[in-house]
């Protein structure tokens, strides 16, 4: 698109027209120039402005131009406001001002003011308050990502992005199209493709910068209507509506907008650890992103969210055990890591381990399978694997603990066990050294049991989900490639029935287990009514005595998957 300066908007609202020219007031804002000098602007002051009084020009820097002026030499004030060229027509002069040692002169207040944007590269910003949501249709049309509007130009736009949503974006990238939702009801479909990450905010969101494509007349008409709206909206809301200016169509909302876009973090009902296990499923989601435009992991913000995680397992432990068995719209590398290190450090305290070497343990487990991420997508997709694509998947530890690097922290055995030990078997079937079990010790071993069982409960793309009962009858007839005592202890950790199970009485009940007993037994279920979860429509809580009228557990259902 060429580079020019285009045809002036007319301003003519009172109230615009002086939020506009408050910005001549600022120092170095204003400049005069005569008709007969259209290209030799000189440097002025508006020192005050008044709709019912007019306009105080001060030109104490530059006196010489008194004469020029009171000749009554058509001139008028010009300046840059928000990035936009402002120029007010022809002024004229009611009289000099009497100011000791100032050259001041008062001028009518003009009608009306010119609004001149270099369209092609000038970029609308959009108050925190003011929501557009913005649609990401990727290519194949399957998956839609939702955020909102940063800024906007002819050429584009800066869009942001809750984590859990940019971890789906895989890079630069066409896409089948990018939607502009308006809270007034307006819309507009173009062309468009993802050009960079912008930034991270926080661990929690993302943006990345979207170019245009091919965009039509009328779209090019609608955008730059847009860009105009969103100017004018921010001129009228940046004085509290004092201002005669009447709200932007655009943005007199119509429906609850807010609902189009994700909620974030953990649909656990009646807690805050799933809200707060969300924001360690915020942290990777961002990690990812990061990995694939080559960053390493961040040391500070893994400790951070290593210590959060061991602060909600000692703050409710059946509630975090429940909750991370349900982190729908999360990516499985997520939900896996998340699983992992909070079973792991469960097991660990059990066994007395120092705080220290149990951090170790979790950080180590949240990030374990995030070079996954790094290989190429059409092997990360892969139903079935050949010898020389195994050899190549396995490389995904590697290309980890190269990014691993700045985590000076994490002790050396730590990592070795579980990001480089986790897929071994004691056969020495696994990967990536194909290592035998004289070479594993009991962290490692603990480590290949529990990745084992949520890799099993979770799908893959060569099978579905396996019931709790099929992956522990696996583990103990797989003796060869796990330790037996690393097994049992497992289970008799956990239960038979872990916390998170969907059960099914011999009622027909169905229930989600939220709490065993001493004996490892189910001590406290939520009814529901759908194998889905869904906090709107879970049911009471029911514990020891009142879970005899349900009759016995009669089977543990698979749960259908959000």
């Amino acid at each position: 698109m060429e580079e020019q300066i285009d045809t002036p908007t007319r301003i003519e609202h009172p109230g615009e027209c002086l939020s506009l020219l408050e910005g001549l007031c600022q120092p170095g804002g204003a400049a005069l120039l005569f008709a007969a000098q259209p290209g030799q602007p000189h440097p002025v002051v508006l020192m005050e402005l008044d709709p019912e009084e007019g306009l105080v020009i001060d030109i104490s820097a530059t006196p010489e131009l008194a004469g020029r002026i009171e000749r009554n030499d058509p001139f008028h004030l010009c300046g840059q406001v928000d990035g936009a060229m402002l120029r007010t027509p022809s002024l004229n002069v009611l009289g000099r001002c009497e100011a000791a040692g100032r050259v001041q002169f008062l001028c009518a207040y003009p009608q009306w003011l010119d609004l001149l944007h270099r369209r092609s590269s000038y970029r609308a910003e959009l108050h925190s308050d003011m929501l557009v949501v913005v649609e990401l249709h990727l290519h194949g049309g399957e998956q839609v990502l939702r955020g909102r509007l940063v800024n906007l130009s002819l050429g584009g736009c800066l869009v942001e992005l809750p984590a859990r949503e940019a971890v789906r974006l895989e890079g630069p990238q066409v896409l089948d199209r990018l939607v502009l939702g308006f809270p007034g009801g307006q819309r507009l479909e173009v062309p468009a493709r993802v050009c960079h990450m912008h930034g991270e905010l926080d661990w929690q969101s993302m943006r990345f910068g979207c170019q245009f494509l091919g965009i039509s007349g009328d779209q090019e008409r609608r955008l730059w209507l847009y860009v105009r709206e969103i100017e004018r909206e921010k001129a009228r809301a940046s004085h509290n509506g004092n201002r005669a200016l009447q709200p932007s169509a655009l943005f007199i909302q119509r429906a609850p907008l807010t609902q189009a876009l994700p909620a974030g973090g953990n649909p656990l009902p009646g807690s805050s650890i799933g809200r707060r296990l969300g924001r360690v499923a915020a942290y990777l989601d961002t990690q990812l992103i990061k990995l694939r435009h080559g960053a390493a992991v961040d040391s500070r913000q893994l400790s951070r969210h290593s210590d959060l995680l061991l602060e909600l397992l000692a703050t409710d432990r059946d509630s975090l055990l429940f909750a991370v068995l349900h982190q729908p719209g999360e990516p499985l590398l997520v939900q896996h890591g998340i699983a992992l290190a909070v079973r792991m450090a469960d097991m660990a305290q059990a066994r007395n381990l120092p705080r220290q070497a149990t951090k170790a343990i979790v950080a180590a487990a949240l990030v374990h399978d995030l070079g996954k991420a790094l290989l190429p997508v059409e092997l990360r997709l892969a139903r079935h694997l050949d010898a020389g694509q195994r050899l190549a998947f396995g490389s995904h530890v590697g290309l980890l603990r190269e990014r691993l690097d700045s985590c000076k922290w994490l002790a050396g055995p730590v990592l070795d066990a579980v990001v480089g030990a986790i897929n071994e078997r004691l056969d020495g079937s696994g990967y990536p050294q194909a290592a035998p079990a004289e070479r594993l010790g009991e962290l490692a071993r603990m480590a290949t049991v529990i990745d084992v069982v949520d890799a099993m409960s979770r799908p893959r793309a060569d099978r579905p989900p396996q019931p709790i009962d099929a992956i522990y009858r696996h583990l103990l007839a797989s003796t060869g490639q796990f330790d037996p005592q690393w097994s049992q202890r497992y289970i008799r950790h956990f239960g038979l029935i872990p916390v998170g199970s969907l059960v099914r009485f011999g009622s027909g009940q169905l229930a989600w287990v939220r709490r065993l007993d001493r004996e490892g037994q189910v001590g406290q279920v939520q009814l529901t009514a759908s194998p889905a979860l869904d906090p709107r429509g879970s049911g009471p809580l029911l514990s020891d005595a009142e879970l005899s009228g349900l009759g016995p557990i009669e089977s543990i259902v698979l749960p259908e998957l959000a």
